[in-house]
């Protein structure tokens, strides 16, 4: 295949939007649910495929891990990672609108406490220390795994509340497999997505197109007493490309996957309720392309990663006379080996390297950086028990990063009882903005650090036409010399300092109970996180008292969903309760939230179809999530799908 084809299926793609468009037509994207329990006549083919990801770092012993494959996500294929964190997840996502930045906090954490690894590679800004959830589109994921507290050991520096990883699988099935999904929504929402796959005994290739825009214009009221005003200055247009191209020995030989995801996304920032009118505007350009090799033995095998990202962000602001464009290249390598010893032990090693440059005009020259790690891990394993001693040295700029150890250990106490316990030490390195900010970096600073310890328990059980599934969880974190940005006495600029200290604490909860009938089943599913996140020291500038709750870390957050299937139709609604966070001007309030999402799909032989419709805000309650940053009420969105096998 030449490597012109998958850009002409791009253009192709883009050249039937831009029609659509103009004869002002939207259209949306289906998301259709494959259930392996329901019956034969409304379940779908999915395809087999193989897990390059290492299993010791996905899974860690002792930890929780929330898995969402291929069928769950292809409820949430027209969505971003930030909306499938608020439905699935106890992540609190930090959504300042629709098409806007949306970050994140994990069990009390800060945005830049959650690492993204996709493919076994981080994906965070090094540096913001983050990565915005609303550049990643949902759609160019095959799994996704949520986990919960520290991982520091496995994926370095960041993955100190949770992380979130990306996987893509590999798809042998000979044969070429077509999909379209299209759609349109309220506030000139519209997304076509495509994907071409084509494989063969020894290779194959996937090419997955995505392209999105909106005006955002909706209407909202600043508080109750006002009258509602329109939504301005809110433009998104975003377009991406996954290629992928999968080679190998034999069946069962030695394996080769080459990656490139290009993205592009222009984005108007609206002004706050408290501003007139806003012209600021940032456009995100990133080119991401990794090599993987994966050679399986006897005993384990080895792998080996490669990639080279580039990425880049512009603000415009004419109204500030401000125009900065930053940006970024990172180059990373890592062998990494998994070998059993003996019935019960396997070995896991790892050795990675990483080097950074940046340049932005608030650096005054380019700024680099590089890391070199060893990971270490054994587990052990019988019928009954599991355990796990990993351990992480790191240096950083040839000086040593704290030493990160961790253990874990799990006990199946009988068919139905599972206990699980981890702890470990944690610690995230200062950002290249910590550092070379001007004014204000300070290349003095100490990484933040600290333990964290959690403990808990799964149920299960199946009775007859009914399932079970119980989780709880609880946790407890402590961070020292945590990084705040704050103006010392005399000084009249803000600036980065070991100042703080975070106590986190809380406890998670998950229910699920399913009962499958001969015409399809129901589902119910809840969850509900208590997080207490206090400081433990008090800071004169910003004023932060000894003992209060962090900045936008709700208390509580309850989400739940509940999933009827009967036939070929399918209804499923969620629901989400997120309490009062403090801001950093004001309180915001607790609010509800409700959506519904019914679709019907029909298979053939060799196509799949089907449509959908999806109403967000049922309620048409007015609330915030960010300060000062209005979000919509009731609004729809209506697509359709086509798959060809």
């Amino acid at each position: 295949m030449g490597d012109g084809f998958p850009f002409l299926f791009f253009l192709l793609t883009i050249g039937w939007h831009k029609q659509q468009r103009s004869l002002g037509v939207t259209w949306g994207m289906l998301a259709f649910c494959s259930l392996a329990s329901a019956q034969s006549d409304s379940s779908f083919f999915l395809p087999q495929v193989q897990v390059l990801a290492p299993a010791a770092r996905m899974q860690p012993v002792g930890a929780r891990v929330e898995q969402l494959d291929s069928a769950r996500l292809t409820w949430h294929a027209s969505e971003n990672a930030a909306e499938v964190l608020i439905r699935r997840s106890g992540f609190y996502v930090r959504n300042y609108g629709p098409g806007s930045l949306a970050t994140t906090s994990a069990r009390g954490g800060s945005s830049a406490q959650t690492a993204v690894v996709w493919n076994g590679l981080p994906l965070q800004s090094p540096m913001l220390g983050q990565l915005d959830f609303a550049l990643l589109p949902a759609f160019f994921s095959d799994d996704m795994a949520i986990q919960y507290g520290t991982s520091t050991a496995a994926w370095g520096s960041g993955a100190v509340g949770g992380a979130l990883l990306l996987n893509n699988t590999s798809n042998w099935k000979p044969g070429l497999s077509v999909s379209t999904r299209v759609g349109m929504g309220s506030f000139g929402w519209r997304q076509t997505s495509s994907a071409l796959r084509y494989g063969r005994t020894y290779w194959a290739s996937s090419t997955r197109l995505f392209i999105e825009s909106a005006q955002n214009d909706f209407l909202y009221r600043p508080a109750p007493t006002l009258p509602y005003q329109r939504q301005t200055n809110a433009q998104l247009q975003q377009q991406a490309a996954l290629q992928e191209f999968f080679f190998r020995t034999r069946p069962q030989g030695a394996t080769l996957v080459v990656r490139s995801w290009w993205q592009n996304t222009f984005r108007q920032i609206p002004p706050t309720i408290t501003q007139r009118r806003s012209e600021a505007e940032q456009g995100d350009a990133a080119w991401r392309t990794a090599l993987h090799w994966r050679k399986p033995g006897q005993r384990g095998f080895w792998e080996i990663r490669a990639a080279h990202f580039e990425e880049s962000i512009r603000y415009r602001d004419p109204l500030l006379l401000q125009d900065t464009r930053s940006v970024f290249r990172t180059q990373m390598g890592e062998a990494e080996t998994i070998l059993r010893v003996g019935k019960r032990w396997r070995h896991q090693t790892s050795l990675t390297y990483v080097q950074t440059q940046a340049r932005t005009p608030a650096y005054g020259s380019e700024a680099r950086q590089w890391r070199a790690a060893l990971f270490s891990s054994w587990m052990w394993q019988t019928d009954r028990w599991r355990a796990q001693i990993d351990a992480r040295v790191e240096q950083i700029d040839g000086h040593w990063a704290p030493f990160i150890p961790g253990m874990g250990v799990e006990c199946q106490l009988n068919s139905h009882w599972h206990l699980r316990a981890r702890a470990a030490r944690h610690y995230r390195a200062p950002t290249l903005n910590d550092r070379f900010w001007l004014p204000g970096g300070n290349p003095n600073l100490r990484p933040e650090n600290g333990w964290s310890q959690e403990i808990g328990t799964d149920y299960r059980k199946e009775k007859g036409a009914w399932r079970y599934y119980l989780a709880l969880t609880a946790f407890q974190r402590r961070i020292y010399d945590w990084i705040l940005w704050a103006r010392q006495v005399g000084q009249p600029f803000f600036s980065p300092q070991n100042i703080a200290e975070v106590w986190s604490r809380g406890a998670e909860s998950r229910g699920e109970v399913q009962y499958i009938a001969p015409w399809g089943l129901v589902q119910w599913g809840i969850g509900y996180d208590y997080v207490r996140s206090t400081h433990e020291r008090p800071v004169v500038n910003p004023r932060i008292e000894k003992g209060s709750q962090l900045f936008y870390v709700p208390k509580h957050r309850v989400f739940g969903e509940i999933l009827g299937q009967w036939r070929r139709l399918q209804l499923i609604i969620f629901y989400q309760y997120t309490g009062a966070v403090i801001g950093l001007n004001e309180r915001v309030p607790a609010f509800n939230l409700t959506s519904v999402r019914a679709q019907y799909v029909w298979q053939g032989r060799t196509f799949q179809g089907g449509v959908f419709g999806q109403i967000e805000n049922v309620w048409n309650t007015s609330y915030f999530v960010v300060e000062r940053r209005p979000m919509p009420g009731r609004h729809f969105r209506v697509g359709s799908h086509f798959r060809l096998q």
